[in-house]
């Protein structure tokens, strides 16, 4: 096998990330879609076993993870802008996608598996979602836990560090924009809205969007 081979599927926001970036890296590459309701295909765990989507083949190597992905890429193409080599520089970018992995996106879930009735292993809609006014409250009860998570982040913004987009920004995307459309008050975190705003104001990312959006019920 040669070439780039992304498998996704079009609602998943960490397979969202990694078509962003091979698209602002201007990258040919063919996509395999993993079903999100069915146990995972054969073809999918044997690329990787814990089968999370998304997994990358680039020729015969294999690799998950969807934040290992961005950092491979950018260091495939020689893209220090988006992931420094500097160590310092390099460890700042590290930093943010740590805690956007271990804090951020952990209490955005709380809401967002509400919001579209997410049962793991099931899908989007497999349960009813609660209503906008009670996705509202769980949002709000993470409010002070993300405030201190935005500490972390550039300020003035709109990026996370460095000034500029890196891979910490294309990390957060798909999830921030899916923010900036659900029925929460993001002014209550307002670090967190100026960088949702700027990452979805990316051009690569509008060009996705058709493409990846999460539908109504």
């Amino acid at each position: 096998m040669s070439g780039l081979v992304l498998h996704d599927h079009p609602w998943s926001s960490n397979a969202q990330k990694a078509r962003l970036m091979l698209d602002l890296l201007g990258l040919e590459y063919e996509t395999r879609e993993v079903p999100f309701e069915a146990e995972r295909a054969e073809w999918h765990v044997a690329i990787n076993p814990v089968g999370g989507i998304p997994a990358l083949l680039d020729g015969e190597f294999a690799l998950a993870e969807s934040n290992t992905i961005l950092r491979y890429l950018a260091d495939r193409e020689g893209r220090d802008d988006l992931y420094p080599r500097d160590p310092q520089a390099r460890a700042r970018v590290d930093w943010v996608l740590d805690l956007w992995g271990i804090m951020v996106r952990p209490a955005l879930f709380g809401y967002e598996s509400q919001q579209y009735g997410i049962v793991p292993g099931l899908g989007l809609f497999a349960k009813d979602p609660l209503p906008p006014d009670e996705v509202a409250a769980l949002f709000a009860a993470q409010a002070p836990k993300l405030n201190r998570a935005m500490a972390v982040l550039d300020d003035p913004g709109p990026w996370a560090c460095h000034g500029r987009v890196t891979i910490a920004d294309l990390a957060a995307t798909p999830v921030l924009h899916r923010a900036l459309h659900a029925p929460i008050d993001l002014d209550l975190v307002p670090r967190m809205r100026v960088w949702a705003e700027a990452t979805n104001a990316l051009p690569h990312w509008q060009a996705l969007i058709p493409g990846c959006g999460v539908p109504d019920r």
